[in-house]
């Protein structure tokens, strides 16, 4: 056995679980994951090293590493919470290593604008908002409110006017900045892109459907969609000279009038079972190459998928008692994740916590792909009480 591929990680993810920890055991490495939440980790995993410490303490993981006598051939984390401090342990233990200034701006919202700002590309107008700060009147509604730090995808909401954002703050009564950006007006897209510390190339992209305003669920995302591909190496420039390098990042766009601009950079995988999803599309895989890039081996030639494909994700309308849970039926090309069952009690959260399973459709052509998609959502319903 070669030495191991250190793996840090906050919450339990399917990601870790499912795909990199088996990926790391088929090139040969022990893996030792490293987290805050031992015991959650433990109900899952039996046969993997499971040691604790404050992962978002790069001094703590590096104290417990030298006292176990550990020396990764690799250090890897797939939290977009821990991607600077994975980055600062990495580079310390001369491994191949993230740039921490990029992973932190990629994380930090405002920092993010701030620097999209200062390479001069393309942006939009954005204001840190303190606790207990006034709304005016003068700024460019309508606005998006999310998290200075956090997951985009929850608390994000849309608001049109000063009464309208002036409301929602007295509803939530944060204590922590929040972000206000200029709503964009376009369709949403992302890059996929694996980097080895000098060459980024693009892997594809998914044209991502959303859930009317004020919210921002993702609803659908269609792999190498038209938008995604005719505008992927104007976004792959973005984040190039953004300074995204090693490893594999997840970006975010929305195609104005004026061109894509970035929502967001996640310095890792793409998530939600699209990971699963380009790893059944790729000839090489996915989560196999991730990891070979941290263990400083050179980008490998990427073959394309020629098959379509579709993830659409069934969205709970409101709270209540799930009395019947979605079934697809059982056609050629279509699988099937429940991330609800039968009786399970629904509190809507406006993110993708309301998902109830995730439809993954597969298909030879676009025609056969869409006849797929429209058979599938017929079948299937589900009964909220």
């Amino acid at each position: 056995m070669q030495s191991p591929i250190v793996i840090l990680t906050h919450v339990v993810n399917p990601a870790v679980i499912d795909g990199f920890i088996p990926a790391a055991r088929r090139l040969g490495h022990e893996v030792i994951l490293v987290t805050d939440q031992g015991l959650a980790h433990r109900e899952r995993l039996t046969e993997v090293r499971i040691l604790e410490c404050d992962v978002f303490n790069p001094l703590a993981i590096l104290d417990l590493l030298t006292e176990q006598a550990i020396r990764p051939a690799a250090l890897f984390s797939n939290s977009d919470h821990l991607q600077t401090a994975a980055a600062i342990v990495a580079r310390a233990l001369d491994l191949p290593a993230k740039d921490w200034q990029v992973c932190y701006r990629a994380k930090d919202k405002l920092r993010m604008r701030e620097r999209l700002t200062s390479l001069s590309l393309p942006s939009v107008w954005s204001h840190q908002l303190q606790p207990g700060a006034t709304p005016q009147t003068d700024w460019p509604y309508p606005l998006v409110i999310k998290p200075s730090q956090g997951v985009a995808s929850l608390d994000v909401c849309r608001v049109d006017s000063q009464h309208e954002l002036a409301t929602l703050l007295a509803e939530r009564a944060s204590s922590v900045p929040l972000l206000l950006e200029q709503f964009m007006e376009g369709p949403l897209f992302t890059l996929e892109t694996l980097g080895d510390g000098h060459d980024l190339v693009a892997i594809g992209g998914f044209d991502v459907g959303l859930s009317a305003p004020p919210h921002f669920i993702e609803t659908d995302a269609r792999w190498q969609g038209p938008v995604s591909l005719a505008w992927q190496q104007q976004a792959l420039e973005q984040i190039r000279r953004f300074g995204v390098g090693l490893g594999v990042c997840h970006s975010e766009f929305i195609l104005t009038a004026k061109g894509p601009v970035l929502v967001e950079i996640n310095y890792r995988s793409i998530g939600d079972g699209r990971e699963f999803l380009l790893d059944q599309l790729l000839p090489g895989g996915w989560f196999e190459p991730i990891l070979r890039l941290h263990l400083g081996q050179p980008l490998p030639a990427i073959t394309p998928s020629t098959r379509q494909a579709l993830i659409r994700y069934l969205v709970a309308e409101r709270s209540g008692l799930l009395l019947l849970a979605p079934t697809p039926p059982s056609l050629p090309g279509l699988s099937y994740t429940a991330l609800c069952q039968q009786g399970d009690k629904l509190l809507l959260s406006h993110s993708n916590k309301d998902y109830l399973g995730v439809i993954y459709l597969q298909a030879d052509t676009a025609e056969a792909l869409k006849l797929l998609h429209q058979d599938a959502m017929t079948a299937i319903h589900w009964e909220i009480n």
